[in-house]
C-alpha cells in the first residue's frame, strides 16, 4: 500500500481562513468538505492518504522507484509471498492494508471536527498495522498542535528516515523539525542502577542507561528512578529548549524495607505498577521502602486495574489481590505546580503528571502542594473517552512554607546631597543677593532586623556635610557705643556638619529587582560655620570692609529620612541598590550667629553683628545615592 501524493509544498500546519480542502478517499471520490482550523494541514495531511489494494509503496530510501503501469496494463504480479509493508521484510495483509486505510480515514474525520487527540490514536494506529508516508506525517502533525513536541520530533524524523518524499516536502517537515528542536530539550540521567526503570512526568521512559539523553518538551518535568532493592530516586527539573539537563540518579539501597506480594484474582498474568513503574509480572514479589505505595496492574489493550494504596510495614509481608479488567477510559491529570501530589479516588499516584485508565463513570481527582490550597475535581469518564484535567492550585499566602525566616540586614549607603536653602536670615537672601545651590554629601550605616514578610526595624548612624553661599544680602554692622547701625552688604559661606543617630522602620520587596521602602527619624548633632565679609558705611561716608570672620554655632535637630531604593543581588546575600532619600530637619531653636565676635569698623572703632538666625528652622535636603546590603 502507498499514498496518493497530490500537493504541495510549505510547513504542514493549519489551513487558515474560509481555505476548503477535498478530502478524498483511495477511489479519488469527494468525502467532506472541512473549513478553517478544523481542516488541519488538510492541503497536505488529507492529500497523503493511503492509496487502494494493489497500488505499490513508496519505495524505502536508497530503492528505486517502482515505474507506474500504462493506461490498461495489467496490474504488476504480486510478490509471491505477499503484499509486504514499507521496505521490510514483514508481509502484510490485504486485511490488515484495509484496516489500516480505515483507520487512517476515520482519523481524517477527527481531524475535520478539530478532535486532535482522537485523531492522533487513529493515526497511530493506522502506522501500527502498516506504516505510511501519510499516516506518520498527520500523526506528527497531530502530535505539533497538542504540544507534545518531543514526541513530534521523534515522528517528523522517522518521516525523513524511513520514506522517500519529494525535495519540497522534505524541506518542509526539515522546517518543522528545526523548530521543534527549539521546543525540546534532553534529560541525561547518569549515576544509576542498570537496568533501573525511569518514568519522566508519568511516563514510562524505558530502563538505564538509556541508549540516548531523553527527549521532552521544555518546562517542568519530575524524575523518577525505581530498582527493586533500593530506594526510588525522585526530582524535579526544570529543561529548557534545545539544552541537555544532567541528572545524577545514585541509587541508595534500602534499610528499612518490608514486602508486597501482588496477585491477579482470576491468575491473569499481567504487568505490576508501584508507583508508576512497571517492576514485574503477576504473581509479583518484592521488597519496597516502608510506607505507602501505588499499585496497579497493566495488560494488553485495555486491561488493567484502577490505581490501588499498599501500605508497606517494616519486615512485613503485604498481599494485594487485584482483578485486571477492561477500562474503558482513560485520563491524564497536568497539575500545577508541576511536581504536585495527584490523587485519583483517595489514592495517590504520584507528583506531576500522571497518565492511566480508569473505569467509566465518577472519579475524584484531587491536587496537593505544600503552600497551596488543595484542588478536587470530580470528572465523569464515558466509554472509550480520554480526558485531559489541568488543575492550577491556589497560593496558600498563610502557609508556612511561604514565612521567610527572619533575618539581619546590614546597609551602607553614600549620597549626594542637594539643597535649596539653608534658611534663616542669611540663607533666606533678602533684598538683591544671589544665593548658590546647596551642595554636600552624607554616608549612612543601617542595622535591621527583617520579619520573614519583609518588614524591619532597626537603627542608623550617619554624618553630612552641606556648603551653600551667599552674596550681597542686606545686612547691618554695629558700632559698640552707637545707636544706630552702619549698613552695607555682606557675603556668607555656610557650612553644615554634624552626625545623625537615629531609629528606622523599613519594607524590604524580594524580587528580580529588589525593592527598599525605609523612614529613619532622629536627630543631628552638629555646627554650623558661618564665614562672614562685608562692606559697610560709616557714619562719617567711608566705606569700611570688614575682614572675614568666622562664627562656629551649634546645631541640634530632629530628622526625619523617608527613602526608596530599586536593586539587584549579585551574590546570595549581597544586593546592591540605588535610591533617593529625602532629609527633613526640624529645630526646636535654630542655630545663631555669634554676637561676642568683634569687627573692626574703621573710623566708628569696633562693631558687631547682630545675633541672627544663620540656618532655618525647617530645612530640606535631597539625597541621591547607592547602597551595598548584606543580609544573614
Amino acid at each position: 500500500m502507498g499514498e496518493l501524493e497530490r500537493s504541495s509544498a510549505g510547513r504542514s500546519g493549519p489551513t487558515q481562513g474560509s481555505e476548503t480542502a477535498d478530502l478524498r478517499g483511495s477511489t479519488g471520490a469527494p468525502r467532506r468538505r472541512v473549513t478553517g482550523l478544523t481542516a488541519m494541514a488538510a492541503g497536505l495531511v488529507t492529500a497523503l492518504a493511503p492509496l487502494p489494494a494493489g497500488a505499490q509503496p513508496a519505495p524505502s530510501p536508497g530503492q528505486a522507484a517502482p515505474a507506474p503501469a500504462d493506461a490498461g496494463e495489467a496490474a504488476p504480479a504480486q510478490d509471491p509471498a505477499g503484499p509486504r509493508s514499507l521496505g521490510d521484510e514483514v508481509p502484510v495483509s490485504e486485511a490488515v492494508r484495509q484496516e489500516a486505510l480505515q483507520h487512517f480515514e476515520k482519523g481524517l474525520g477527527l481531524l475535520g471536527q478539530g478532535a486532535l487527540g482522537p485523531a492522533l490514536a487513529e493515526f497511530m494506529l493506522s502506522r501500527r498495522l502498516f506504516p505510511t508516508r501519510a499516516a506518520t506525517r498527520n500523526a506528527a502533525i497531530a502530535l505539533r498542535e497538542l504540544k507534545r513536541y518531543d514526541e513530534a520530533l521523534d515522528m517528523f524524523e522517522a518521516f525523513l528516515r524511513d520514506f522517500n518524499a519529494s525535495a519540497a516536502e522534505r524541506t518542509a517537515v526539515q522546517r518543522d523539525i528545526a523548530e521543534l528542536r527549539a521546543r525540546v530539550g534532553t534529560i541525561d540521567i547518569s549515576g544509576a542502577e542498570p537496568g533501573a526503570s525511569i518514568v519522566v512526568s508519568g511516563e514510562d521512559r524505558g530502563q538505564y542507561p538509556p541508549f540516548k539523553p531523553i527527549r521532552v518538551p521544555a518546562g517542568p518535568h519530575v524524575i523518577r528512578v525505581f530498582k527493586e532493592g533500593f530506594e526510588s530516586f525522585e526530582r524535579r527539573v526544570d529543561v529548557a529548549g534545545g539544552q541537555t539537563v544532567p541528572v545524577q540518579a545514585r541509587l541508595r539501597r534500602l534499610t528499612r524495607s518490608g514486602k508486597l506480594r501482588v496477585v491477579e484474582r482470576t491468575g491473569k498474568t499481567v504487568d505490576v505498577l508501584v508507583d508508576n513503574v512497571v517492576v514485574g509480572r503477576t504473581p509479583w514479589l518484592g521488597a519496597l521502602s516502608v510506607g505507602n505505595h501505588m499499585v496497579a496492574l497493566r495488560g494488553e489493550g485495555k486491561l488493567g486495574s484502577q490505581p490501588t494504596a499498599a501500605p508497606v510495614r517494616p519486615q512485613e509481608l503485604t498481599t494485594l489481590s487485584l482483578l485486571a479488567e477492561e477500562l474503558d477510559a482513560s485520563l491524564r491529570v497536568n497539575p500545577t505546580p508541576p511536581g504536585a501530589s495527584v490523587w485519583i479516588n483517595s489514592v495517590n499516584v504520584g507528583n506531576g503528571v500522571w497518565l492511566g485508565r480508569l473505569k467509566e463513570g465518577q472519579h475524584r481527582v484531587e491536587v496537593k502542594a505544600d503552600g497551596f490550597v488543595t484542588g478536587s475535581r470530580t470528572v465523569t469518564l464515558d466509554r472509550g473517552e480520554r480526558e485531559v484535567l489541568t488543575l492550577q492550585l491556589e497560593r496558600d499566602e498563610e502557609a508556612p512554607i511561604w514565612r521567610k525566616p527572619p533575618k539581619i540586614a546590614l546597609d551602607a549607603s553614600a549620597s549626594f546631597l542637594f539643597v535649596p536653602t539653608l534658611g534663616g536670615d542669611v540663607a533666606g537672601c533678602s533684598g538683591g543677593c544671589s544665593r548658590s545651590l546647596g551642595l554636600g554629601g552624607a554616608a549612612f550605616l543601617h542595622g535591621a532586623y527583617e520579619l520573614g514578610s519583609g518588614l524591619g526595624f532597626g537603627v542608623e548612624v550617619g554624618g553630612l556635610m552641606a556648603l551653600q553661599g551667599v552674596e550681597g544680602r542686606d545686612a547691618a554692622l554695629y558700632p559698640v557705643g552707637v545707636a544706630e547701625p552702619d549698613r552695607g552688604h555682606a557675603d556668607d559661606d555656610l557650612r553644615l556638619s554634624g552626625v545623625l543617630v537615629g531609629a528606622t522602620i523599613g519594607y524590604h520587596v524580594e524580587q528580580r529587582f529588589p525593592l527598599q521602602f525605609r523612614l529613619g527619624a532622629g536627630v543631628l548633632l552638629g555646627q554650623v560655620r558661618d564665614e562672614r565679609s562685608g562692606n559697610f558705611t560709616a557714619r562719617d561716608g567711608s566705606v569700611i570692609l570688614a575682614a572675614p570672620a568666622a562664627s562656629f554655632s551649634s546645631a541640634t535637630y530632629l530628622f526625619l529620612d523617608p527613602e526608596a531604593r530599586i536593586g539587584a543581588r549579585f551574590a546570595e546575600h549581597f544586593e546592591v541598590s540605588a535610591g533617593v532619600k529625602l532629609l527633613v530637619l526640624i529645630a526646636p531653636e535654630p542655630p545663631r550667629w555669634d554676637p561676642t565676635i568683634e569687627i573692626p569698623a574703621s573710623t566708628d572703632g569696633i562693631g558687631t553683628y547682630r545675633p541672627e538666625p544663620v540656618m532655618g528652622d525647617l530645612v530640606f535636603m535631597v539625597a541621591p545615592g547607592v547602597s551595598l546590603r548584606y543580609d544573614f
